[in-house]
């Protein structure tokens, strides 16, 4: 990470380094927009993490009301600090701690791929959702056009980790890292399905940029693959029905 790189107003260093949603601010601010208009006044971030983004998403909106979770009482206790009223809570199976129809939007940038399974999130955040309330989501795409290339050599796909102990679990050459808790990924076909099982329509998809990539190669990769079912991560925008 570039150490001089000029962050935007209330983001810090610690929130760019955990957030891959950070590394391609341009992508979110696309949905962002259409958001704009929509008189949001509260807003629920799964996944919260430091708060900066919370807080940046929230500004831009011009949401008032702003809530997030997460289960690092470290991270809660810094994004506290930045205004987020913050509970803490394990998505893989606690409720919310709101009651029905509480939020104009529920948010999640970089939370599912943390996740053993996705149900437990989706029916909360409908439940959660006022009528005609919107969900935002962004997360890495399982059928990645890098993934592809993985599998189709045999490798193992970046954030579909095994384990925690070994960092390149199998991961195409320099393309490991250290663990990162990324256990489960999924393609946009799948997630467009889930998101409708549970209710939602889908409004708005995108794709987004490889995260903290410094490579010209990469970068022209992902501007050649920028359609959603294949760049690194992909952002969905959904809504609750009126009715």
């Amino acid at each position: 990470m570039n150490k001089h790189r000029k962050l935007p107003s209330g983001i810090t260093p610690e929130d760019l380094e955990v957030s891959a949603t950070l590394s391609d601010l341009s992508s979110l601010l696309n949905v962002l927009k259409f958001l704009k208009s929509k008189n949001l006044t509260s807003l629920l971030d799964c996944g919260c993490g430091y708060g900066g983004l919370t807080m940046y998403v929230a500004n831009y909106l011009g949401v008032h009301e702003v809530y997030g979770i997460d289960v690092d009482e470290e991270r809660l206790s810094k994004a506290h600090q930045k205004g987020v009223s913050v509970y803490r809570v394990d998505l893989n199976g606690e409720k919310i701690p709101a009651s029905d129809e509480s939020f104009d939007l529920v948010s999640s940038f970089g939370v599912l791929e943390h996740l053993i399974y996705f149900d437990n999130f989706f029916r909360e955040s409908f439940r959660v959702l006022r009528k005609g309330g919107y969900l935002l989501i962004s997360m890495p795409n399982l059928g990645s056009y890098i993934n592809r290339i993985a599998l189709l050599f045999g490798f193992q796909p970046r954030d579909v980790e095994i384990s925690r102990m070994i960092s390149n679990q199998g991961f195409l050459p320099r393309y490991g890292g250290t663990w990162t808790g990324h256990i489960h990924s999924a393609t946009l076909r799948a997630i467009k399905q889930v998101i409708s099982k549970y209710g939602f329509n889908i409004i708005k998809t995108g794709g987004a940029k490889s995260p903290y990539v410094k490579s010209r190669l990469i970068k022209f990769l992902d501007y050649l693959f920028s359609s959603p079912s294949l760049s690194r991560r992909f952002i969905i925008l959904a809504q609750k029905p009126m009715e």
